[in-house]
């Protein structure tokens, strides 16, 4: 299947919720700080919760330029991240990555929302197409190999 524009933020929500549902195997979303993902969202949430309950190999892999968002205003990904230890990590990215401004959701290798600019709604979408997907996960993967300090769900303290 062929990519698709995206221009609208409903648009971009629904694209985001069409990944979301056909992801498999694996997960993996680069954002600034999640918020404009809306992956808090209870249908959202519960998509993910499914996906990682439904198999011990499914993997979930978030790298953020800013988790200070995630940790306070995100309960539901934040109990995730608790129960499913095994499989979904959340990373935050080191300050030198801090002028990146697209955003990636990649489901499979094989599907992707592509948001252009962090402030933007501009998007791409790519359903079934590895070979298209395939700059974008080798981006992602270039994005986590730069390390960074883990997010955890931990309660400790408070």
């Amino acid at each position: 299947m062929n990519s698709e524009l995206i221009t609208s933020w409903a648009e971009h929500d629904i694209s985001l919720l069409k990944i979301l549902e056909l992801a498999s195997q694996t997960l993996c979303i680069f954002d600034a700080d999640l918020s404009k993902l809306k992956l808090e969202r209870p249908a959202n949430a519960e998509l993910l919760r499914r996906f990682l309950s439904s198999d011990r190999q499914h993997r979930l892999h978030i790298a953020v330029k800013n988790a200070e968002p995630f940790r306070r205003e995100s309960p539901r990904l934040m109990k995730l991240l608790a129960t499913y230890t095994q499989n979904m990590t959340v990373i935050e990215c080191p300050p030198h990555l801090a002028s990146l401004n697209d955003s990636m959701c990649i489901a499979d290798d094989r599907h992707a929302l592509i948001r252009f600019h962090t402030d933007s709604a501009r998007a791409k979408t790519i359903i079934d197409n590895i070979e298209e997907c395939a700059p974008y996960v080798q981006r992602f993967e270039d994005i986590l190999k730069e390390g960074g300090e883990q997010v955890c769900a931990s309660t400790l303290g408070l």
